[in-house]
């Protein structure tokens, strides 16, 4: 077992993140990268500011465009969307993978169990001979079949063949999916073999740790609802081989974390401290009992919380500032009138002028980000640099 201190750990962990000063990050190769390294991004629709998988991809790409990721999953092909814990982008390199989740649909009586195999039929059929397809595309009347089945019930079947792996997303218009044939989409080289038990754990394990830096055995997998012996088993053959090794972190009881041996044995730490507004969907905060175990920070993403028990505001995001989180603002883009409103703004701490001005720098750069060209202070607590 290997003994390391907190802000060690916490330094590995944004550094395994690619949110720290030596990722020099850039382009859209740069932002596959970085999907390959995450393991997914997850997609959101909320756009109070801009969306969430683009939120997260320029937070450790500067000068990422969203054009950079639309090439990616449908002129490239080297991303594809599909289920992680939940809706999100994935390396088509991990197509495999997700053949395990798509195999176990039917079983058990979930929320995505076919519940109508002949309207299940009538989509397959058409989507065969059309090409991709969109569920208003199903809307006209004259184009339903025999039953008169609701648009209601057509969404739930193409969500149903969706992840079940019979249709993939081709495209999108706006936000709205268009649907074809895995056959259709998916590159030639594209591995369709499903991965024995012990390669798929093996993944998840590696996934999670290229991702993470360090993990607990519980933290492994989130919400795939694998039992935690298994992944035991599987961890304990690659302590063996030499390949992960076991952590603990001064300061923290409690179960220990794994981390690749040769990954932090060979960690150099950087001096140089970032400030990140993260979206609420980031990867490095998604799991919330792990975010205040490792770095003290409470976080509840308010937009699903009644108004009248806010405390920070609808759509919260987290500031982290170096190692530590010191914070959070509410922001709102009007892209009307293009200003990026503070509708909020909460400091851990009374913060000091370096805080501010790197605050300020980043929120700059944000409200660029977001489609605005100035932002506005609504809440009466935004302080500028003197």
């Amino acid at each position: 077992m290997l003994k390391i201190d907190l802000r060690t750990a916490q330094q590995f962990i944004l550094h395994s993140q690619l949110l720290t000063s030596d990722s020099n990050l850039s382009g859209k190769a740069s932002t596959l990268h970085a999907i390959q390294h995450l393991g997914y991004v997850q997609i959101d629709t909320i756009s109070v500011v801009e969306r969430a998988h683009h939120h997260v991809l320029w937070t450790r790409i500067p000068d990422y465009q969203p054009a950079y990721l639309k090439d990616l999953d449908e002129k490239d092909r080297s991303v594809f969307d599909y289920w992680s814990h939940a809706a999100s982008y994935l390396p088509i390199e991990d197509y495999r993978f997700s053949l395990v989740r798509k195999k176990n649909m039917d079983n058990g009586s979930g929320f995505w169990r076919m519940t109508d195999p002949v309207l299940a039929g009538h989509v397959l059929k058409r989507i065969k001979k059309e090409g991709p397809l969109m569920s208003k595309d199903f809307a006209k009347e004259k184009e339903r079949p025999e039953q008169p089945w609701r648009i209601p019930a057509i969404n739930m079947v193409i969500r149903q063949l969706f992840m079940k792996g019979e249709i993939m997303v081709a495209g999108r218009k706006g936000i709205q999916k268009t649907y074809d044939l895995p056959k259709r989409i998916l590159p030639k080289q594209t591995r369709t073999s499903t991965p024995t038990r012990k390669e798929y754990l093996e993944y998840i394990i590696r996934r999670d740790l290229g991702a993470h830096g360090l993990v607990k055995l519980s933290e492994f997998g989130y919400l795939l609802r694998v039992p935690r012996k298994e992944f035991q088993i599987v961890l304990d053959n690659m302590i063996k081989s030499g390949e992960i090794i076991e952590i603990n972190i001064q300061g923290l009881n409690g179960d220990p974390y794994f981390s690749f041996h040769e990954t932090i044995k060979n960690f150099t730490p950087s001096n140089k401290k970032l400030f990140h507004i993260l979206s609420p969907f980031d990867n490095l905060i998604i799991q919330r009992k792990r975010l205040a175990e490792l770095f003290n920070f409470q976080y509840t993403i308010e937009c699903y919380v009644p108004a009248a028990k806010r405390k920070f505001g609808y759509f919260g995001l987290p500031l982290l500032y170096g190692n530590k989180f010191v914070g959070q603002v509410d922001l709102k883009a009007d892209r009307k009138v293009k200003v990026l409103y503070i509708r909020n703004l909460a400091w851990n701490k009374t913060p000091d002028q370096g805080l501010l001005k790197a605050f300020e720098k980043k929120l700059q750069a944000f409200t660029q980000f977001c489609g605005c060209t100035k932002f506005e202070d609504q809440s009466g607590k935004f302080q500028r640099v003197l």
